[in-house]
């Protein structure tokens, strides 16, 4: 629902010129995010699986508790866009709100004053002109969601990926600041560190044993931990529990810094 509604929201802007059109797509965002989780509840009777369900040649699982966590952020996509996308530009004329705060923030420096009257005016405010805005959040919540029920090295890292697209230009969509250019900058270019780690790891994994699938690397490690010793396989010479280690250290640095967590968070 929400890949086959982005794409028709791309087609759309595609074909139209009339910039304030941004209003109507967020309320258009807003009403496919509540309707994907009416979806997303009406398919939670697979909680009476125990397994839950896999889709996709096992690419990914779907279980109750997915579903949960996808409907929850649903909300919090919906709640983002209505922060974030309406703005009442049209109640208050801008020069005299503009002279009111000239008159409120004579302590505050020149700089700061001339900022916020452009945030006032909408100058600085492009998630209220640009119609992009509503079809990043929503590339975003795709590669989270689809993240969550990811079964498989290929599919997290895809997945992961396409949520970090959206994030990079997410960051920059001040293209006029400095800091937000810099921001969007440097965080591509952590996010590029971070994929080749998690490239990396995974890659040691797969010659290690010959397997994606993350259920399937849980069982082959337990083999080898419990023979204590290489032991032959059909796609490499030797499975040592130390390459298991290495690659999954080195995925799991990838990983941390894809989330900013301690101590990668510098």
């Amino acid at each position: 629902m929400l890949l086959s509604s982005n794409i028709i929201l791309l087609l759309v802007s595609a074909v139209t010129y009339r910039r304030e059109f941004s209003i109507l797509f967020n309320r258009v965002a807003i009403i496919i995010l509540l309707y994907s989780g009416t979806i997303a509840c009406d398919s939670l009777y697979v909680s009476c699986l125990d397994t839950g369900i896999g889709i996709y040649n096992g690419l990914f699982h779907s279980t109750v508790i997915t579903h949960s966590f996808d409907v929850f952020i649903y909300i919090i996509g919906v709640i983002i866009l209505l922060l974030t996308a309406f703005y009442p530009r049209n109640l208050v004329e801008p020069r005299i709100l503009c002279n009111q705060i000239e008159y409120k923030n004579r302590s505050f420096s020149k700089n700061y004053v001339e900022e916020y009257k452009n945030v006032i005016r909408g100058i600085h405010a492009p998630q209220f002109t640009m119609l992009e805005s509503p079809l990043i959040i929503l590339f975003i919540l795709i590669g989270a969601i689809l993240l969550m029920s990811s079964s498989d090295l290929v599919s997290m890292f895809l997945t992961i990926e396409l949520q970090s697209y959206g994030l990079y230009i997410l960051a920059t969509l001040y293209r006029d600041s400095e800091w937000s250019t810099a921001a969007g900058l440097t965080y591509f270019l952590l996010g590029g560190l971070s994929s080749c780690f998690i490239l990396l790891g995974s890659a040691m994994l797969y010659a290690s044993c010959g397997l994606t699938s993350l259920d399937g690397i849980y069982v082959f490690y337990n083999i080898i931990s419990a023979f204590g010793e290489p032991i032959s396989t059909t796609y490499s010479f030797y499975a040592k529990p130390e390459i298991f280690n290495m690659g999954f250290l080195i995925m799991a640095v990838g990983y941390l810094f894809k989330v900013s967590a301690a101590p990668f968070h510098f």
